[in-house]
């Protein structure tokens, strides 16, 4: 059976206590986990506590050795993220390992998992083994989380001692994919802080981000065939303030919006995968259409008018099943797959109310000529439809639960969000699943019930450690 299994963030294992003094004329002891608080996130496979710590300094080498041509990058990267706060412009170079003061990277071919390693932090040198660059740069991740933590910092730090604790660790993720999410169709950001998030994807050894670029409340991607969905679609009249349970709403009455051009796409594409992360884009049907239906009423059932919604929630507005919008979401995804080269585009196919299906004789018609039991036969149709495209040009497809009603696509992948038992269902019909329930993984849950938590969505979630989608007074929670 295959399974696939979105991790967010995994707990640390803590080691923290007092370390003894000795004198210097005294082999310094194996520390124990008691003694280094090590504050790996995710916490490693094996951890071996070792005595000392290694001084990082301006006369610090970085070493390539083996197969140079897979580590320059993750050389330069380590470089080039040390450099701003130790001030420390440190050579990368091929060559033999040195016996001191270097980062030695070596390709290790016993090392079979691609993401991968081994980091060996001795007193007078740091080793990482890897078989391919992905292990090599979630080792560097790890290094700099036994840094200390001023070294994150973008400016000069004065007074630090870089050292790391001597440690031998071997590691390899658990699961094959680990993502993290971002809606930008509720609220966007800007390309400077989509790469600052990925940044922090990448320390935590993430490689999968899940861009969500459509939404009721914006459509955030430039599409060259249909230029309303810029200039239309990416903009709302206002923004619903408060809780969107609240009574009466309030609004803020300030225009909103925002868009990527192609080539910042492009830009952000670049940048993740310097960072060995690869995006999904969300492309959101036949639900959430609201704001692609106000640029192109045709689209739909009732043939509008409509307007991007400032309210969050779900609109009974979706595409209708017609060729006209088999069309347009074909010419849309031909697009979207030119500037993604990942392996996955999800579809969405989540919350599609079936109101405007039902009263409309045009579905209702293909419901009886295609020979379908009912509405949700017919959004399998849809999805099927939309796979049959992607698979043409080489790509998957992933949906968020709701695309089992109705019959599963058959090389689709499913995201569970509401609960588990989507996934499990899927994952019985040998599906590839990807859990994200609700009740643990949403940061737009209130993360505790203390009075001073921000505005959330509802609900508590336990340790809640990630967010679809969120109803802060600006869109979506980040």
């Amino acid at each position: 059976m295959k399974r696939l299994t979105n991790l967010f963030f995994i707990s640390a294992l803590a080691f923290s206590g007092l370390a003894g003094c000795k004198s210097e004329s005294e082999p310094e002891p194996p520390a124990t986990m008691q003694e280094v608080d090590y504050g790996i996130v995710p916490a490693p496979a094996q951890l071996t506590p070792k005595g000392g710590r290694f001084t990082l300094n301006a006369q610090t080498r970085i070493v390539l050795s083996g197969q140079t041509t897979q580590l320059e990058r993750v050389g330069a990267y380590l470089a080039g993220i040390l450099r701003p706060a130790t001030g420390f412009d440190l050579q990368v170079g091929s060559g033999e390992a040195p016996s001191e003061n270097a980062v030695v990277f070596q390709t290790d071919e016993s090392i079979s998992s691609p993401e991968g390693y081994r980091l060996t932090v001795s007193p007078s040198l740091i080793t990482i083994k890897a078989g391919r660059a992905n292990g090599a740069f979630y080792a560097v991740q790890t290094l700099r989380q036994l840094l200390p933590p001023q070294a994150e910092r973008d400016t000069l730090q004065s007074g630090i001692e870089w050292t790391v604790p001597a440690v031998e660790i071997t590691d390899e993720p658990r699961f094959a994919y680990r993502g993290l999410h971002l809606d930008v169709g509720r609220h966007f950001f800007p390309v400077e802080a989509v790469k600052k998030y990925i940044d922090v994807m990448a320390m935590h050894k993430m490689n999968r981000f899940h861009w969500h670029l459509t939404e009721d409340q914006g459509w955030r991607i430039e599409i060259r065939q249909y230029p309303k969905l810029a200039e239309v679609a990416a903009w709302r009249k206002e923004t619903l303030i408060g809780h969107y349970g609240d009574k009466p709403e309030r609004f803020d009455g300030q225009r909103y919006g925002g868009y990527y051009t192609q080539d910042e796409v492009r830009e952000v594409v670049r940048y993740a995968a310097d960072r060995f992360i690869e995006i999904v884009p969300e492309i959101e049907m036949p639900g959430h259409a609201l704001a692609a239906l106000a640029a192109y009423p045709e689209l739909s059932c009732t043939g509008g008018p409509f307007e991007v919604g400032t309210r969050w929630g779900v609109y009974e507005d979706v595409f209708c099943p017609k060729e006209e919008t088999f069309t347009f979401l074909e010419n849309v995804l031909s697009e979207v797959v030119d500037l993604f080269p990942g392996e996955y585009v999800h579809i969405g196919g989540d919350e599609c109310p079936k109101t405007r299906w039902k009263a409309s004789s045009f579905c209702q018609d293909l419901i009886k000529r295609e020979g379908l039991r009912d509405e949700h036969e017919l959004q399998s149709y849809f999805i099927r439809r939309i796979e049959r495209f992607l698979n043409s040009k080489g790509k998957r497809i992933i949906g968020w639960d709701e695309i089992l009603e109705g019959g599963l696509a058959p090389n689709a992948t499913v995201m569970s969000w509401r609960g588990m038992e989507g996934g499990i269902a899927a994952a019985k019909q040998e599906h590839d699943v990807i859990m994200t329930p609700t009740t643990y993984v949403y940061l737009d849950y209130y993360q505790s019930k203390d009075e001073g938590e921000p505005l959330a969505l509802g609900g508590v979630a336990p340790g809640g450690v990630g967010f679809r989608f969120g109803a802060g007074p600006q869109g979506a929670a980040a």
